[in-house]
């Protein structure tokens, strides 16, 4: 399973099928399909499906429950949205901060919850949440309407699990171990022939090879790296001999 799968979209008591609709299209968009609906006003409807815009497939598997703790109950971890003050603190996390949270946890079900549209979540459904992510919107215009905020949100995570995912893509692509001293030194011997046999030190500096070695050092080559490149210089050097 990817990381991903794990995260869960938990809308609470939603009264437009449009906002499921929208909300649906957000998560088809960052790559996640896990949409649990508490006690939804309508639903399903043709609105949530036009609203979706293709994203039909997280609608029709999306789970209908009758409460909070319904949806969450098996989740190491849930965090709440918030777009108001609260009298009483609570642990907040900027929605990137919430990201390197999730992305960073291994196969953790983790709940992301989105209060009414006109109200948000109550004090209570808050108690059941690890940490807050309050969106730094302009104070001026503080309103935002429940897709963009699952968007915002979503996307956070989305761009974390690429990094992620490209950090492992790179640490696999070096996965050979790097080359020991004593490969290094049969490589610039190797080098330092292959450059006489093709006469590009004639003419040039007596301190090529210094530059060449460093130039080489620099990008820290993995074994196979080496006997790909000694591989090379024995082709050439082949087909100057007229080997084949």
């Amino acid at each position: 399973m990817s990381k991903l799968d794990y995260i869960r979209v938990v809308l609470i008591q939603p009264s437009h099928p449009g906002n499921i609709g929208a909300t649906a299209r957000a998560m088809g968009n960052m790559g996640i399909s896990n949409l649990i609906l508490v006690n939804p006003a309508d639903f399903p409807s043709p609105i949530a499906n036009a609203r979706a815009a293709g994203a039909d497939r997280i609608l029709e598997n999306a789970k209908v429950v009758g409460s909070l703790d319904e949806a969450i109950a098996d989740c190491e971890l849930v965090i709440g949205t918030t777009a108001r003050s609260r009298s009483i603190q609570w642990p907040e996390v900027s929605p990137s901060g919430a990201a390197e949270r999730v992305i960073a946890s291994v196969s953790r079900h983790t709940a992301f919850l989105f209060g009414r549209e006109s109200s948000g979540m109550t004090n209570e459904e808050l108690e059941r949440c690890q940490f807050l992510i309050r969106i730094p919107v302009d104070e001026a215009f503080s309103s935002l309407n429940l897709g963009s905020a699952v968007t915002v949100i979503l996307y956070e995570i989305r761009k974390q699990f690429l990094e992620v995912e490209e950090i492992v893509a790179v640490a696999k692509g070096k996965s050979d171990r790097l080359a020991t001293a004593e490969e290094l030194r049969h490589f610039y011997e190797h080098l330092q022939q292959f450059i006489e046999k093709v006469e590009f030190s004639d003419g040039r500096s007596t301190k090529l090879q210094r530059k060449m070695a460093r130039l080489f050092n620099r990008s820290e080559m993995n074994a196979q790296e080496v006997r790909m490149l000694r591989g090379l210089f024995t082709s050439v050097s082949d087909k100057l001999d007229g080997k084949y």
